[in-house]
């Protein structure tokens, strides 16, 4: 997953929207400066903040990680999908474990 295109991609979303990025912020419950790194691809983020940003911008986040959306079969989720969400779980994870670490 390149960060960048899809915080370019999160960033067209809000504008679209006419949004500010303390109103999209706020209806993710991010802190605007988070928004910023993540609209500049300067960091990646979790599942909880993809399904939050989805639900702000009101696309699906297939849309968000993939810039098309994606059709479902048998209601279950295409394997590009599913291996970009692996993807930002296992960041996630690793970041924790860092933490836990030290």
């Amino acid at each position: 997953m390149d960060n960048v295109i899809v915080g370019e991609r999160i960033k067209g979303l809000r504008l679209k929207r006419k949004m500010t990025r303390e109103e999209l912020a706020e209806a993710a419950e991010l802190s605007v400066s988070f928004l910023y790194e993540i609209e500049t691809g300067k960091k990646s983020f979790s599942a909880y903040t993809l399904g939050n940003l989805s639900r702000a911008l009101n696309v699906e986040a297939d849309y968000i990680l993939l810039g098309k959306i994606e059709e479902k079969v048998n209601g279950v989720l295409s394997r590009e999908s599913l291996l970009c969400i692996q993807q930002i779980l296992l960041e996630a994870y690793n970041e924790i474990q860092e933490l836990i670490d030290g």
